[in-house]
């Protein structure tokens, strides 16, 4: 039971929170900017433990989907199902398990919430598969991973609102950037058992493909301070993002494995420090 217990737990990669954290920095983002500084401490609470389940249920549902390939690659092989520590029905009974609970949270919101948290469901399940035949997954992952935005903003406004179309999209095109430095990590992998990534398509020009994403990311953010008239504190917070960007594009130049994995984590100062900008923006 022990081993089972733990096997689920790696599934919904407890001991990698960095999935989440990617996930949560922008939405916190966007309960501060969207409601300048007054979010509703229910509706953050509730969408900091929903957060942590849909990431959990994506990893599970990935998994699976994954578990013929994952047994092929160096860096998946201790993967649970790939070990057989837990069955593929153990992992579907786990997924539906985590998305009910999710569910459950929106009872707390609103219908708009609801309708919009479906959208976002069906793309969390059909993000794995699309790694067979799109050669720009890393598009579908930010659709996902940004979803959560416009769920705040239909949950705290009842509305989608201009601006937080121009959050979703600086999120947007954030998380094609680092996925794209993960892809590198794992592109010779991919290329043996023929899946397809951004570092596939991009080839020699993934780096510069990185930069730009991360630019107009910033770029977007940007005109978020602009629109909304933040004070310096948002400004400064991009200009310490701009100096990480440029220590990521380092790294990541020379295409090496290791270098872009260590790109990919460090995108975790990018989101706190946003995060951080938005908050003494907003309240003070």
């Amino acid at each position: 039971m022990r081993s089972k217990v733990i096997g689920l737990g790696k599934l919904m990669r407890l001991e990698k929170p960095i999935g989440t954290l990617l996930l949560l920095w922008p939405t916190l983002s966007s309960f501060f900017i969207l409601k300048n500084g007054s979010p509703t401490i229910e509706l953050v609470i509730i969408f900091c433990i929903g957060t942590f389940l849909m990431r959990s249920a994506g990893c599970v549902i990935n998994d699976y989907w994954d578990r013929d390939f994952d047994g092929k690659v160096q860096r998946t092989l201790s993967r649970p199902l790939v070990t057989g520590q837990v069955t593929p029905g153990e992992a579907l009974i786990l997924f539906v398990f985590l998305i009910s609970l999710s569910a459950f949270l929106l009872t707390w919101t609103n219908k708009l919430t609801f309708y919009l948290a479906f959208g976002g469901f069906l793309v969390t399940c059909f993000y794995p598969l699309t790694k067979r035949f799109f050669k720009i997954p890393q598009i579908f992952l930010g659709l996902a991973f940004s979803w959560g935005i416009l769920m705040v903003s239909t949950a705290e406004l009842e509305k989608i609102s201009t601006l937080s179309l121009i959050i979703f999209s600086a999120c947007f095109c954030w998380i094609v950037a680092y996925d794209s430095a993960y892809a590198m990590s794992d592109k010779e992998d991919d290329l043996t058992i023929g899946l397809l990534s951004s570092a596939i398509t991009f080839g020699k020009f993934t780096p510069k493909v990185i930069l730009i994403f991360h630019l107009l990311s910033l770029g977007l953010w940007t005109l978020c301070g602009y629109i909304e008239n933040l004070n310096k504190f948002f400004y400064l917070s991009i200009c310490i993002c701009l100096i990480l960007v440029y220590s990521q594009f380092q790294l990541v130049k020379d295409c090496n494995r290791e270098k872009c994995f260590l790109a990919f984590k460090r995108n975790n100062w990018i989101g706190a420090i946003i995060f951080l900008g938005s908050v003494l923006a907003t309240v003070y």
